[in-house]
């Protein structure tokens, strides 16, 4: 039996500079993402495990900038 793969949270900033997070499938269609920008990327990982709970079931990537 195999695992599946894990979503993907991707961190990144927006076009004025704030940090934003969206979680895919493997497959790529969306499954969450951030209502709202941050100002910090500390303060979008906290938003990341808020609305996201189930932290053994996605992975985190951040864009680099």
């Amino acid at each position: 039996m195999t695992t599946p793969a894990p979503d993907t949270v991707r961190i990144y900033r927006d076009s004025l500079g704030e940090w934003r997070w969206t979680r895919r499938t493997p497959s790529g269609a969306t499954v969450s993402e951030a209502n709202r920008s941050h100002p910090t990327r500390t303060a979008t990982r906290d938003d990341v495990a808020h609305h996201n709970p189930d932290t053994s079931r996605y992975l985190v990537e951040t864009a680099r900038t």
